[in-house]
């Protein structure tokens, strides 16, 4: 973290900035990360604020999702506009403000207004609103296409063929940190068969997250799933819950055979466990798939917005960034493109808006 950019941007205090209301009142709260980053093979140079990350990679590696600043309810709106105001009235001092994993969506009015640049990158975020759920007692089945519950009979039928399918919570935090590493096992195991990156391959993430359950699964804000059927382990889902709202964050699963479903079904257990103890939602989170397609009843945009100050350097970037996408939009697509492009009936891909 640049601690002289943080020092001189929030007054003396590089981890903390607070909206100020009438009569001197704190309405508005949020940490702020500090960084110089190059892009664009060191041509462009940006001194950039992080709302509640640090802005260093291995860090932020955790991912963050609703990220938001902390306000009173109603306020919200208000609270954001004042950190645009604020980030504009910074001048020369700071060219970029990241807000990263956020549904709540910048003004344009408050943004564009100011002469400021915004760009703004769409994931979908899925959930589950498990009030639905009442008539079949928490199973999926009211909200799922024909298609997907003959899929998760099918895996259902499939598991129980090695026993009775049963859905263990651990119960301290002992028992939560020994399921989190069983969890790493099949995490590690299931991206590196595939040839991909895992989550744990940043050395701060698993530290992070054994310090976050101890600190917080007495209370209940980290939850740790096993599913089995009979002596097999399926899956171990990590969950996080705040009010009547459960979040799966992370998981891993038995998937070594392709032709099992091991994910739908240790997902399904665990949404009737949440629909059974008062939960409301069952947030699947961000990124698309196909069993978060499937389950959810709801997507809405998570959405990664960069706000600009008027800098020509980013202003090039932006052209540049829109000349080659018009160059690769008029470039003939090959046969194996043309078969491997989305149907219209497809969900639209993440979007990147430039203002």
């Amino acid at each position: 973290m640049d601690r002289n950019l943080a020092c001189r941007c929030a007054g003396g205090a590089p981890a903390k900035s607070a909206a100020r209301g009438g009569a001197g009142r704190d309405v508005g709260l949020a940490l702020l990360g500090a960084g110089t980053t190059r892009r664009r093979h060191g041509l462009v140079r940006s001194r950039a604020l992080y709302l509640n990350e640090t802005g260093d990679p291995r860090f932020d590696a955790i991912t963050i999702e609703h990220n938001g600043i902390l306000a009173p309810c109603g306020q919200e709106q208000a609270v954001f506009d004042s950190t645009i105001a604020w980030f504009a009235e910074l001048g020369d001092i700071v060219d970029e403000l990241y807000i990263s994993g956020s549904a709540h969506r910048l003004s344009e009015k408050t943004v564009e207004g100011r002469g400021l640049g915004r760009t703004e990158t769409a994931l979908p975020s899925y959930s589950v609103d498990l009030g639905l759920l009442s008539s079949s007692g928490g199973e999926l089945y009211p909200v799922l296409s024909a298609n997907a519950r003959q899929q998760l009979r099918r895996a259902l039928r499939h598991f129980e063929s090695y026993g009775p399918l049963q859905l263990s919570v651990a119960a301290t935090t002992a028992e939560a940190l020994g399921f989190f590493a069983e969890l790493k096992a099949l995490h590690r195991a299931s991206w590196e068969r595939r040839g991909k990156t895992h989550s744990f391959a940043r050395q701060f993430f698993e530290p992070f997250h054994r310090l976050l359950i101890e600190r917080c699964f007495a209370e209940g804000g980290t939850q740790l799933l096993r599913a089995s059927a009979g002596s097999r382990v399926i899956g171990y889902l990590y969950n996080f819950r705040l009010g009547d709202r459960i979040y799966a964050y992370q998981s891993g699963f038995d998937d070594a055979d392709r032709q099992e479903r091991p994910g739908i079904v240790t997902h399904a257990l665990a949404i009737r466990h949440a629909f059974w103890s008062g939960a409301r939602v069952y947030d699947l989170m961000a990124g698309r798939n196909r069993l978060k397609e499937s389950f959810s009843t709801c997507c809405e945009p998570m959405l990664w917005q960069v706000v600009q100050q008027p800098r020509l350097a980013v202003r090039l970037e932006h052209l540049t960034r829109r000349f080659k996408r018009s160059i690769i939009a008029r470039k003939p697509l090959s046969a194996v493109q043309r078969r491997d492009r989305p149907s219209r009936r497809s969900r639209p891909p993440a979007a990147e808006l430039v203002t």
